[in-house]
């Protein structure tokens, strides 16, 4: 029998093989994965310098869509040159590299020209070549010193890698070069290309590595003046602005609404000075209604304020709230409440009253139930605040009514409706002629409308006794919530009693102090008051009362819908054209 001797040597072998087959592997392994994504083989690049300072771009790109199926690819071109000025891009045309057509769609993409060529309906996978050609206008960039041709000859923004790369500049005949330049990589890259070669008045370099994405080749070529014409602001020539027209439109539109908001607010919102002393008052003045003091004191009437005007008129005897509990299925129980009108309302002072008590009470209905309400109600609500506000200048304390009658005041309504047509067509006529993106309009319009909604709420006005009124409001509600202790220090305050109680409790509601008000009298044996029925047995006391007058409040509100260059100085991604694109 013999032995196998593993020797040193016979060690070595084995690893070597290993290595050299894991290499081998490994480049192979790396080779297909270069293969499988989407990519272009090969971009070139010829731009075509005339004499009338235009130029025509030539490009030729072969495209692998890698291992997924693909319908094209779309070309974007930035439209201004290198001194930004705007270029107009005509006789776009798309081919492949028999001459066939391809299929092309044109549309703006704000500062870019979008290309996007192929069949929505039809897809591939593989090679396919596009030879896409333009024209642009007032390309050339002009020196005091010499002329330049300053062009991004691939873009930086493709998605994709480009592996092979070859750009060229044409001259107009017997045309010298005085200086060139060539760089590549990112955006703002000073990595230099290979050295560029001139032969018959054309300038060609080729890449001297692949391309990763959002990596471009910008070419500059430099040469004496006199070759091309002059440029014209017969051409379109733009200021430093150019292109940003949208942006100082969606930047304007809010501060000139602000300073128009602001003026008008200033000659005819602005409230006189009152004496700017809160005394704790004792009772509600001029015989005003729970809506008109939140007219007064909250600046505007809602409809979540109609709830404890309805308490108020039954306080008055014009109708009676009887709670009712319901079962449904047997088990299932709710709560609903019942209004019984006990006189007519032509003997009420204010319309906003009447019109209330007509709308819970049309013709030959004595009674009625809050649930009923519901999809009815709401929309009787504009006008009975409407009411409430018009009342509230009649009687002298508005001057201006601005946003409390729900219509703002018309001339700064036409002016700032002027600002938002005008943005409105400038957007437009941006679309429609490509000039840019309309987003910065449209977020100038909606922060427009946002300032004078919230200015507008300080449009209406008081006189000098609207604002002598609300500062005896506030007295009233710091009697509302002053404790026990603190009320007895008070000269001349009324005794507490259940009267007092109920009168200003709709009061207490708008006010905001219901609870606090209900707790300085639970110390108080008192009745259900007439104009009230409850639908449990329970004690009645002050807090019950007021927890069932809030919970009263939240029901109608729910029910009446009431609640509310080429020298060395540029840079990859330099110049005019650029852009990029990808597949899709």
């Amino acid at each position: 029998m013999r032995k196998r001797i593993v020797t040193t040597k016979s060690i070595l072998s084995v690893i070597f093989t290993f290595v050299v087959c894991f290499g081998i592997s490994r480049s192979a392994a790396a080779q297909g994965v270069r293969s499988a994504q989407e990519e272009i083989k090969a971009f070139e690049a010829q731009v075509i310098v005339n004499r009338d300072n235009s130029i025509d771009v030539r490009e030729s790109i072969l495209y692998n869509t890698g291992p997924q199926d693909r319908h094209g690819i779309y070309r974007d071109i930035y439209r201004y040159s290198s001194q930004n000025r705007r270029m107009s891009i005509e006789n776009i045309s798309v081919v492949d590299e028999q001459g066939i057509a391809h299929p092309f769609v044109v549309s703006s993409q704000g500062r870019y020209v979008r290309i996007k060529i192929g069949d929505a309906n039809k897809t591939f996978r593989g090679d396919r070549t596009y030879v896409i050609q333009y024209h642009a206008t007032a390309a050339v960039a002009q020196f005091p010193e010499l002329d330049e041709i300053y062009w991004n000859m691939t873009g930086n923004e493709w998605n994709i890698p480009i592996l092979q790369t070859v750009a060229s500049v044409v001259l107009p005949d017997g045309t010298p070069i005085k200086q060139t330049a060539c760089y590549m990589g990112v955006q703002g890259s000073k990595e230099k290309c290979n050295a560029g070669t001139f032969t018959g008045g054309i300038y060609t370099m080729r890449s001297s590595r692949a391309l990763d994405a959002s990596e471009g080749i910008t070419v500059a070529v430099g040469f004496p003046k006199g070759v091309v014409a002059p440029y014209s602001t017969a051409d379109g020539e733009k200021s430093v602005f150019a292109g940003y027209g949208p942006w100082i439109i969606g930047i304007l539109l809010p501060v000139i609404t602000f300073i128009l908001s602001y003026i008008h607010w200033y000659r005819k919102g602005n409230d006189p000075k009152g004496r700017g002393v809160i005394i704790p008052q004792y009772d509600v003045p001029d015989q005003i209604t729970p809506m008109e003091v939140a007219g007064i004191v909250r600046q505007k009437v809602q409809g979540r304020d109609i709830p404890a005007e309805i308490i108020y008129l039954a306080t008055r005897g014009y109708l009676t709230i009887r709670q009712i509990k319901k079962t449904t299925l047997g088990f299932i129980q709710s709560k609903d409440y019942e209004l019984t009108l006990l006189k007519p309302s032509t003997d009420l002072p204010n319309e906003f009253d009447r019109k209330l008590l007509l709308v819970l009470f049309p013709s030959n209905v004595q009674s009625i139930q809050l649930s009923a309400l519901r999809k009815k109600f709401y929309a009787h609500v504009p006008a009975i605040t409407s009411a409430v506000a018009t009342g509230l200048k009649v009687k002298g304390y508005y001057s201006n009514l601005g946003y409390m009658k729900g219509s703002y005041n018309i001339a700064s309504t036409i002016l700032v409706g002027a600002l938002w047509g005008i943005g409105i067509v400038v957007a437009v006529l941006n679309s429609v002629f490509s000039e840019g993106t309309i987003v910065p309009i449209i977020i100038g319009l909606v922060m427009s409308l946002a300032i004078y909604s919230i200015a507008s709420r300080f449009f209406p006005a008081k006189t000098i006794r609207g604002v002598e009124t609300k500062e005896y409001l506030w007295g009233l509600r710091e009697y509302l919530q002053i404790a026990e202790k603190d009320r007895l220090e008070f000269h001349n305050a009324p005794e507490k009693n259940p009267e007092l109680f109920q009168e200003l409790l709709p009061y207490a509601m708008v006010l905001g102090v219901s609870k606090i008000w209900a707790k300085e009298f639970a110390d108080i044996t008192m009745e259900a008051p007439s104009w009230y029925v409850g639908a449990g047995t329970e004690p009645f006391n002050s807090i019950a009362f007021a927890k069932s007058m809030s919970s009263f409040a939240t029901f109608a509100s729910s029910s009446m819908g009431s609640t509310s260059g080429s020298s060395g100085g540029g840079f990859s991604g330099g110049g005019g054209g650029g852009g990029g694109g990808g597949g899709w």
